[in-house]
């Protein structure tokens, strides 16, 4: 499954499900009575965690990729109407996480062994590229705080060692990447 978002007011989980019997979704869990009902399925999903998933609270918009073993495409789902739309084509940008503060997605974009931190401003008509760390590091699940002050990802190097950090968002975006917490495990 992929990482899983409450909506109180639909009384819903949404969550993306890829298991045998069964085309690879994006669906809902009700809170009430467990029912699960699928949305929309996931064009080639990831092994483990089937797609990355954001989701705008305020809006009750679902994002996405789609195309993950290939270039990877970053689309929307409305949750309520099932309409899903291609937002960015081919852009390899996975672990997405939606900031509430202005209604930017955030997420890794792998190229060429480099991965980058990338930004995509609402209408998410483009990226934009924030950070790139040097060949051997990878980061990956990306979050957000609720106020958009902070982002968090865990690091792994290239000599196996892994380590969550936490960065002021102002500081990446001006160019520094200096951790204010960092917990190696």
């Amino acid at each position: 499954v992929s990482r899983a978002f409450v909506d109180p007011d639909a009384r819903k989980v949404y969550v993306a499900f890829n298991y045998p019997g069964l085309v690879a979704h994006i669906g809902s869990i009700s809170l009430d009575d467990g029912t699960v009902d699928p949305i929309a399925e996931v064009k080639g999903p990831v092994l483990f965690t089937v797609t990355s998933l954001a989701f705008d609270p305020d809006r009750r918009m679902l994002f996405y990729t789609t195309d993950n073993a290939e270039y990877r495409d970053v689309r929307s789902l409305d949750p309520t109407t099932g309409v899903t739309k291609t937002l960015l084509k081919d852009v390899r940008i996975g672990d997405l996480v939606f900031n509430r503060a202005d209604r930017s997605l955030w997420g890794i974009r792998h190229f060429n062994g480099i991965a980058t931190l990338v930004q995509i401003p609402h209408p998410y008509a483009e990226w934009k590229q924030v950070r790139s760390w040097p060949y051997g590091e990878v980061p990956y699940d990306l979050d957000l705080s609720p106020d958009g002050t902070l982002l968090s990802a865990s690091i792994g190097g290239i000599d196996g060692l892994h380590a969550v950090h936490v960065m002021r968002l102002e500081d990446i975006l001006a160019g520094q990447a200096e951790p204010v917490a960092k917990f190696d495990f």
